[in-house]
């Protein structure tokens, strides 16, 4: 944009400032100067990401374009790359713009006290287990401790009543307690809806009891209450199983949980989170003060088929 220009037709440098997005000062240096500075020029010689890395990140994204950034930056790092995140942001969006735009509208996020909630959901992964030949169905079960925003995921091949319950207890394990609260959205397997009213079915309410827990159901349509196991499921699906088809693909679903957990420490648990700025293990020491103690005895999740013998 010709400064000079905006200048004649009487702009002060604040007014023209608010067009660019620059302070009033900078524009009067530039102004003095006739313009803004060139761009400045980099050496090839110099450059991080030079055309080896740069030839490497276009490989990546030819064998799966859905790769994130953080993703090759990952990758690229374990190869030897020693540059910026950054960096590799502004050349993966040079080969392939943003991916996301901003949302229309700002949401408020709901804070929760420690040991206060953990939210838990499952998603269909069934599109990954048909892509590396596995047979029939696959669910990941996450949960997410609300505060300190600790999480476990764990595959499986089914969603029902027996499964959900493993996947709560397994987190409950991992976590060292419960926490005082348990939301999740309208599951079929533990309760009944009717209208608005959402009434938990008896094994549900004998699974909260033995935890000394609260298990709370989203009202319909509020499927926003329980974002914070929802936004992650986005990680897992744009993340970690997108990597596996570089990294290579699981054998089975034992390999296939064991990588998601490590994954999960090194990739969530240590980092720090975008909301709270401290890494998701340094506050799980707080949330485990103040959760619910685990039960002297595992709760039973296998299947019971009650039989009558004649």
């Amino acid at each position: 944009m010709d400064l000079c220009a905006l200048k004649r037709q009487g702009l002060s440098s604040r007014e023209i400032g608010e067009q660019l997005g620059s302070q009033p000062a900078t524009i009067s240096k530039w102004l003095r100067a006739g313009g803004p500075p060139a761009k400045r020029a980099v050496a090839e010689s110099v450059r991080v990401l030079d055309a080896r890395w740069a030839a490497r990140v276009e490989e990546l994204l030819g064998a799966n374009p859905r790769l994130l950034s953080s993703s090759v930056f990952d990758l690229l790092r374990a190869e030897g790359f020693e540059g910026s995140y950054p960096t590799v942001v502004r050349h993966v969006r040079q080969q392939r713009g943003p991916r996301f735009r901003a949302a229309p509208q700002v949401s408020v996020p709901i804070e929760t006290a420690p040991g206060e909630e953990a939210q838990f959901d499952w998603s269909d992964c069934s599109d990954w287990a048909a892509r590396w030949g596995w047979p029939g169905e696959l669910w990941c079960f996450g949960m997410i401790l609300c505060w300190s925003r600790w999480r476990t995921w764990w595959f499986t091949t089914s969603v029902d009543r027996q499964h959900t319950f493993e996947g709560v207890v397994r987190h409950v394990e991992a976590a060292g307690g419960a926490a005082g609260t348990l939301r999740t959205d309208r599951m079929g397997a533990l309760g009944r809806s009717q209208g608005r009213r959402f009434t938990l079915h008896p094994p549900a309410l004998e699974f909260a009891r033995h935890h000394g827990v609260q298990l709370v159901a989203c009202q319909a349509g509020d499927a926003k209450r329980k974002g914070k196991v929802e936004r992650p499921f986005r990680q897992l699906k744009e993340a970690f199983l997108e990597e596996l088809d570089v990294t290579g693909t699981p054998g089975s679903l034992a390999e296939l949980n064991a990588r998601a957990e490590a994954w999960l420490n090194r990739r969530v648990h240590q980092v720090p989170h975008r909301v709270t700025g401290v890494p998701p293990a340094e506050r799980l020491q707080v949330d485990r003060t103040l959760l619910v103690p685990l039960p002297r005895r595992r709760y039973d999740t296998a299947y019971v088929e009650a039989r009558r013998e004649v």
